[in-house]
């Protein structure tokens, strides 16, 4: 089994207040939150190519919310 890199590691201590902290490598396709998955797929061990992929994905959130108000 892989490891989580440290960014990835970030992100399953914090999203959804910690709800996936327990949550191994091998599970992030089967856990039922596609946000989550996709944020750990996205994200690179290195911490401001991390960043950067993140503000990316909520730019692109940010404009479709706006298309749909």
């Amino acid at each position: 089994m892989s490891k989580f890199n440290r960014a990835q590691r970030i992100v399953a201590d914090v999203y959804a207040d910690g709800e996936f902290q327990h949550v191994q490598p091998d599970e992030i396709h089967d856990i039922g939150d596609t946000l989550f998955t996709f944020l750990m797929i996205e994200l690179s061990d290195d911490a401001e190519e991390a960043a950067r992929r993140v503000r990316v994905a909520i730019n692109e959130l940010v404009a479709v919310e706006e298309a749909l108000l």
